[in-house]
């Protein structure tokens, strides 16, 4: 998003701050997205799920399951599709010269998030796709709140309170992405701890820690962020900016590793 040069510079670097984590996420994201279409796609296609257990999953494929095995592949695909729909609801220019696709693709957003996140609870509780107590409080406190924020944007927007929708709409896509944000997390986590001989596994502290600040994190940082918006102090904005740009390396890294150690073998 251009950023007008009449800004005074610590808005410069907020504003574009912003822009590049937006940016990096974006990149990820999408790989995240094509990781799941070509993964999930081919046995789709052919009618065979098998191939899907060459990924460990929790609970994958499970021969003579239909409800499970339907709900499994259709939680997947609909999170690729969520995850592609909600970076478009941020493009600016989108807003701006196509309003009522932004609003028929908000819909769309919104109401997947919420079969998507329905379809995780059944994963978990009724399936047992479980990775100990403590992923299982973290997965569902996730779920909660993309509901709660993805019904509150929903409301925000018909009652055409704009600014309020934006704050919701935020939360809801940072939550709907929690997923994404796991595996970039368990990524940088392993970056940092293998050097050290401390593996990371689902029962492990460093797994948990992840777990919760995957959804906890982009959230407090969210928080500063609409705080800094409101300030008027230059050094906060030149603060919150330089931990943008910060994030958003972090980010092209996590990504990148996610795709070089955890998508791109499976394929």
């Amino acid at each position: 998003m251009p950023v007008p040069a009449s800004l005074p510079f610590p808005s410069r670097l907020l504003s574009r701050g912003a822009t590049a984590w937006f940016v990096a996420a974006t990149l990820g994201q999408w790989a995240f997205v094509a990781f799941i279409v070509l993964f999930f796609g081919g046995p789709v296609l052919d009618g065979d799920l098998a191939p899907l257990n060459a990924k460990p999953h929790v609970t994958g494929y499970v021969p003579g399951d239909v409800v499970g095995n339907l709900q499994f592949v259709g939680h997947a695909l609909l999170a690729g599709l969520v995850t592609f729909a909600g970076a478009w609801q941020l493009v600016p220019a989108l807003r701006r010269r196509w309003p009522t696709l932004h609003r028929w693709n908000g819909r769309v957003f919104l109401s997947v998030a919420l079969v998507v996140t329905l379809t995780g609870f059944y994963l978990v509780w009724v399936r047992g796709s479980q990775l100990g107590p403590a992923s299982n409080l973290s997965i569902s406190l996730n779920g909660l709140l993309i509901v709660v924020f993805a019904l509150l944007a929903w409301r925000s927007a018909r009652a055409r309170d704009f600014a309020a929708h934006r704050r919701h709409a935020l939360r809801a896509y940072l939550l709907v992405n929690g997923v994404w944000f796991l595996r970039i997390g368990i990524m940088l986590a392993g970056l940092v701890l293998a050097p050290l001989g401390i593996q990371i596994d689902y029962t492990g502290a460093p797994f948990i820690l992840v777990s919760f600040a995957s959804w906890m994190v982009p959230m407090a940082v969210l928080a500063l962020y609409f705080r800094t918006e409101r300030s008027r102090h230059a050094q906060v904005k030149v603060a919150m900016g330089a931990l943008l740009w910060l994030l958003a390396l972090l980010t092209l890294a996590g990504s990148a590793a996610a795709i070089a150690f955890m998508w791109w073998p499976v394929l």
